[in-house]
Parts: C-alpha cells; structure tokens; sequence
C-alpha cells in the first residue's frame, strides 16, 4: 500500500508540473500576442505589479510604461516569434529562456531584432505573472 501512494503520489506531481508547464507556455504566448495586438487588458492580466522589463539596449519598462508605450507611439510590435523555451521550474517560480526575433515600430521607426531573452514567471492565484525579462542581441 505504501508504494502504491508513493507511485501515485509522484504521478500526481508530474501530472501537476505537466499542466503548469502547459499553462506557462500558454501565458507566455498570451503576452506576446497582447503586445502585438496592443491588448491592455490581457497585458495587466499576465504581468505582476512589480514587473521589471528590460530591453536590450538598457531601457526598462515597468507594468504602467509598458501600457501606456502602447498607446503613446513609442513602441508597438509588429511581430514576436520566439523559438521553443527552455523552462527551469522551482516551487512557484519559472525560468524561461528562449531566441525571439521582434519587428517593433519605436518612435515611427521600424526595428528588427534578434534577441535571447530570459523571462522569470511566479504562479499565484490568479495565474502565471511575469515578474522580469531581459533581453540581448545575438
């Protein structure tokens, strides 16, 4: 009996690792479809309060500039693609790492990258939170 609850219990935990992963990966290209389509709501929905974003060249944005950058014209994506995550889960905090090629439009001026970026995510009660991402060219 008490293999049969250690098997199952370590079933359970994979199982569980497994939909976390999941819906990790699913807030990850949530956000950067938000970016895209400019969607403030979904964008306040997947990033923490405390949200530090930075870019490659040093800029970094909090959860407020990233909003209000969308509407003001200083950055508007035109494109994310990203290449698959490398994802390092410990307890309620994710890792992420992956390559991203980004089209963006700052200050009226079209801009192409390619950038390795790592993404820290926490999991709370309302979901998987971006809390900080950096980013370098390649």
């Amino acid at each position: 009996m008490r293999y049969l609850l250690t098997i199952l219990s370590l079933f359970i935990s994979l199982n569980v690792f497994s939909q976390d992963a999941a819906g990790l990966k699913e807030a990850i290209t949530g956000f950067n479809t938000a970016l895209v389509n400019k969607d403030s709501v979904a964008i306040r929905t997947l990033v923490s309060d405390k949200l530090s974003y930075g870019h490659s060249n040093g800029w970094i944005q909090t959860k407020k500039d990233i909003v209000a950058d969308l509407y003001n014209g200083k950055i508007s994506y035109t494109t994310i693609g990203q290449g698959e995550e490398d994802i390092v889960m410990e307890g309620n905090t994710a890792c992420v790492r992956n390559e991203a090629s980004i089209v963006a439009v700052m200050n009226g001026k079209t801009l192409q990258f390619k950038l390795k970026v790592l993404q820290v995510w926490i999991w709370n009660e309302d979901g998987w939170k971006l809390l900080a991402r950096q980013s370098v060219k390649i």
